[in-house]
């Protein structure tokens, strides 16, 4: 479709018919008065074409004049379609909320699939993968499959592989279970799950052993979540609400350093780590108050030479700063706060786990600073296993 075509059908279009004895002098009459005729046919005294609705009007003058007569024969374009419509306002609401509908339906993975088991229990990794928020009902965004990837390979004992696909709102867990090796069978001793760290019990799932703890029990770090027994390992998931803390601060007045534009740079050569040769900038010393910034750059080539010694070039800048005071609001300087306690927060958090919560405090308020306390809420797995001794 051309650009032209395209004007065309935004603003509507007719294909109309012309009858009469002069159809040549009605089009070139037509074309002088800038009407714009396309897809033109001639059929024996009659004439076909297309022509905006705009102008089919201001075609009557040129049919008189020619004695012709002019009969639409159909209408096309984007203003007939939204009169059509609007005389049927139901079906287009109807058409909406399918729309709507379908894409609604599209964000929630209905169907959860396990294919490439052979000894495992398929019912065993959709239990483990409900468990890490893959389950039918869930929306598509929140499932992360990297995470659920790695908790059915440390979950589920024989699995040496797994994948999570989604296609639409059908979820495909791939597996490829491990080949049994030939070896002589040591027993590992006893062994309980523990807590790695205090959290709250969201969701326990015992692959072996006896629950020691339910959902919703606040533990502590080292309590046991899963036993056991005399003999046996236990094997698990505990997915826990655990919380991090961390404290930034604000001065309402400091003093900053601000460049004055003034610098001075030395450059000199050490030879070895007694003997150094000034080279540039020795004649002026830097005044006031200045930062000092050094680079130093070697000299192999000279290693290799009749007096091997070390050698480098040493080139060291100095710009002079003045003491500027800066001062912010109450309201300013509690934003800088939550933004560094937030940066002290994410590197307290355990890598891959993105908090649930947010959760700020202003403990500490007066006219020299202020404190915030931040708090990061997450979910994650506590189990971590311990032998009996």
């Amino acid at each position: 479709m051309t650009l032209d075509n395209l004007w065309s059908y935004l603003r509507g279009y007719v294909r109309i018919r012309v009858t009469g004895p002069a159809v040549e002098r009605f089009v070139n009459l037509a074309v002088s008065r800038g009407h714009r005729l396309w897809r033109t046919r001639r059929s024996g005294r009659s004439l076909e074409a297309n022509v905006e609705a705009r102008s089919f009007r201001r075609l009557r003058r040129a049919a008189r004049r020619t004695r012709s007569r002019v009969r639409i024969l159909e209408r096309h374009g984007l203003p007939f379609l939204l009169a059509r419509t609007r005389r049927r306002p139901f079906l287009v609401a109807g058409a909406a909320v399918c729309l709507v509908a379908l894409y609604a339906f599209s964000l929630v993975i209905w169907v959860v699939d396990v294919e490439g088991t052979a000894e495992l229990d398929p019912e065993l990794i959709l239990e483990v993968a409900a468990s890490l928020g893959l389950r039918p009902g869930v929306l598509r965004g929140s499932v992360n499959p990297r995470e659920v990837e790695r908790g059915l390979i440390l979950a589920v004992n024989g699995l040496s592989w797994a994948a999570v696909e989604l296609h639409g709102a059908t979820a495909l867990i791939r597996v490829i279970e491990k080949v049994p090796l030939e070896k002589p069978v040591v027993p590992a001793p006893p062994a309980d799950i523990v807590a790695a760290k205090d959290g709250v019990i969201q969701s326990l799932i015992v692959l072996a052993g006896q629950p020691v703890v339910k959902e919703g029990d606040t533990v502590k770090a080292g309590q046991v979540l899963i036993s056991g027994g005399t003999d046996t390992v236990a094997r698990g998931i505990a997915k826990s609400r655990v919380w991090y803390q961390a404290y930034a601060e604000v001065r309402l007045h400091s003093l900053v350093h601000e460049p004055t534009g003034r610098w001075w740079r030395h450059v000199v050569v050490r030879l070895g780590d007694r003997v150094t040769l000034p080279l540039w900038g020795w004649w002026s010393q830097p005044r006031g108050l200045y930062e000092r910034r050094e680079e130093r750059r070697e000299v192999p080539w000279w290693r290799s030479g009749p007096w091997p010694v070390e050698v480098e070039i040493v080139t060291t800048v100095y710009t002079q700063v003045r003491d500027v005071r800066r001062d912010v609001t109450p309201e300013e300087a509690e934003a800088m706060a939550r933004d560094a306690a937030v940066a002290a927060l994410k590197d307290l958090l355990p890598e891959g786990s993105e908090p649930v919560v947010y959760d700020f405090e202003v403990t500490v308020k007066n006219d020299i600073l202020i404190g915030v306390l931040a708090t990061a809420e997450t979910l994650e797995d506590i189990a971590q296993t311990r032998e009996r001794r």
